[in-house]
């Protein structure tokens, strides 16, 4: 398979992970504090903070992956955006892992989180600039 059709796929498949992110925008409260639960992060704090941070994250994740979805349509036309895409996931990577465990998340929540981020990033730019051959247009 080509680089560009498989950083095409690559591109499509994050962000439909993300577009799931949806679900939680409008998920009744009940299934979240059980999901919290049967994770084993305890009781969910209902507090207008975390509601805000919940849902709102939720939606911004969803609206990322419907922009991931847009870019790997013409990874050429977008490849500003694709490399920004690849540098983004690289710097969340270990943004995420400082958050998550000075948070106190589990630790396969935080090899999870900032490790798939790293993963996302370096693939992004090593089918985008790695390699003898690039590939002109797929």
């Amino acid at each position: 398979m080509k680089r560009r059709k498989l950083l095409a796929w690559v591109l499509r498949l994050v962000g439909l992970t993300e577009i799931l992110a949806f679900g939680a925008a409008i998920m009744p409260r009940a299934m979240m504090e059980d999901a919290h639960r049967r994770l084993g992060l305890g009781e969910l704090p209902d507090t207008p903070v975390v509601n805000f941070i919940i849902r709102q994250t939720s939606f911004s994740y969803g609206l990322h992956g419907l922009a991931l979805w847009l870019i790997a349509w013409d990874v050429v036309r977008y490849r500003p955006l694709v490399i920004l895409t690849g540098i983004g996931y690289l710097l969340a990577g270990p943004a995420f892992i400082a958050i998550d465990y000075t948070s106190g998340m589990p630790w396969w929540w935080v090899v999870g989180d900032g490790g798939s981020c790293l993963l996302v990033g370096v693939l992004i730019l090593w089918l985008e600039f790695g390699g003898k051959h690039r590939d002109k247009v797929s």
